[in-house]
């Protein structure tokens, strides 16, 4: 999909994605390479390497070799969101350390604690990444469920956001940019279309999700015209608890009282497996689509997940089966560096892209001879090359490409889907990508 707005000619976009292609297609020669995507001792073996997958010349003038520059990171550490924080964190220090090895800059991460997010701790984060002078940071959550998007935006820190993304009230918001689709609005037209071919009885919509203040009232607007466009109706079920809960006791009664065919499960980390749990148990059987799936949610529902009682609508990624060469040298290089960690969820995979996006922002900024240090530089050089690489998409011998939107602050394209975890693994019921357009729908 290309946008005319985003200011940037179309033969720049074609050289972009042409240097990935090319480059890419240098791993069809790697035979033997190690997981770690460092070079084996002695082994003479074809050195596949962040770089190289890339196409970025270790020794060029413009890879950021001679720079030391300090990134910060607003993340879940602490709370129920915690294990999605650690590996999120996880995957930025892999790819600073494949960065430097590529021949890019010293990176220094500066993490702060946004809890499950609470909207203090992360107006905290805020302040501190500000006063620390960072030019940039990745975060969560819709930048703290919208709790940090006006310090982003008056201190200037070009944010990347793969977990909330450009959620409907931070649309265009100032130095913020979502590099994921939004979850439900980017991903409830193809959802709708995929539930009404495999539940056509189903008819009414309502939501569960977290509580987000004046920000929620974005979000309704949006999914209620979305479910009218879909020929649906919004049946008005709207419940929302603290993202810190994980006891759904006090919504039950009022579910069960206007009891929606479909229920959208607002809400991330563990919460969607205790929600599920505990709805399953008080005989509640509404559909229920999720906006994303963790291994902690499956963990907390209790054999729930198991029984096919959850969908979820998301880019969802699947490490088991990397699509891309990016892909396949983060599962390997994740798998060697925390050998007992559990696989890579699409929230480290996610920040793990979004690290090679500042890579290539702070390569554009350095070739257009701006400061590294000035979020305002750094933005320039995303806008001026808002295509950045991903480990979504592609194939096997082209690494993925995420084009950011830059009226939205949203992503312009992104393969999704609707999915199912049961009987021990996640299947796909259907995939589309932004607006619901090339919509399959599995049997």
């Amino acid at each position: 999909m290309v946008h005319t707005s985003r200011g940037h000619s179309a033969p720049r976009r074609v050289a972009t994605l042409l240097a990935l292609i090319t480059a890419t297609t240098l791993l069809a020669s790697c035979a033997s390479t190690p997981n770690s995507g460092e070079p084996a001792a002695g082994s003479g073996a074809p050195t596949v390497t962040l770089g190289s997958v890339l196409g970025v010349d270790a020794g060029g003038a413009d890879n950021g070799k001679d720079l030391t520059w300090k990134l910060g990171a607003a993340l879940p550490m602490s709370g129920p969101g915690a294990p999605q924080g650690t590996e999120m964190k996880q995957a930025i220090d892999l790819a600073i350390e494949q960065i430097k090895a590529s021949g890019g800059p010293d990176i220094s991460l500066s993490v702060k604690d946004i809890k499950n997010p609470d909207p203090v701790a992360s107006k905290q984060a805020a302040r501190e990444l500000a006063d620390e002078k960072v030019s940039a940071k990745i975060t969560s959550y819709g930048d703290g469920l919208g709790a940090m998007l006006e310090d982003t935006a008056k201190d200037q820190i070009l944010t990347l956001d793969g977990v909330g993304g450009a959620q409907p009230f931070a649309v265009g918001a100032p130095y913020f940019y979502g590099t994921t689709a939004v979850a439900p609005g980017d991903t409830l037209p193809g959802t709708l279309a995929w539930l009404k071919k495999a539940h056509p009885d189903a008819k009414t919509v309502g939501l569960v999700g977290w509580e987000m203040g004046p920000f929620n009232d974005a979000i309704k607007g949006d999914l209620a015209d979305k479910v009218k466009s879909a020929g649906l109706e919004f049946n008005g079920l709207w419940e929302t608890v603290s993202p810190a809960t994980q006891d759904f006791s006090t919504v039950i009664a009022k579910v069960k009282a206007n009891k929606p065919d479909v229920i959208i499960v607002g809400m991330g980390a563990q919460a969607p497996g205790a929600l599920t749990a505990q709805f399953t148990a008080a005989g509640i059987d509404s559909t229920l689509i999720g906006i994303e799936y963790t291994d902690t949610a499956k963990d907390a529902s209790k054999g729930t997940f198991e029984s096919g009682a959850y969908n979820f609508a998301m880019n969802f990624f699947d490490a088991t089966a990397p699509t891309n060469p990016l892909a396949k040298l983060f599962v390997d290089a994740y798998a060697a560096k925390y050998p007992t960690a559990p696989a890579p969820s699409f929230y480290a995979a996610n920040a793990y892209e979004e690290t090679i996006a500042f890579w290539q922002i702070l390569r554009g900024t350095v070739k257009a001879g701006g400061d590294v240090t000035r979020g305002a530089d750094l933005l320039k050089a995303l806008e001026a090359n808002p295509d950045l690489p991903s480990v979504y998409g592609g194939d096997t011998s082209t690494v993925g490409v995420t084009t950011i939107d830059l009226t939205t602050h949203g992503v312009a394209s992104r393969p999704m889907g609707v999915y199912q975890y049961k009987d021990g693994k996640v299947h796909t019921l259907a995939t589309f990508n932004i607006g619901g357009k090339d919509l399959v729908v599995n049997k």
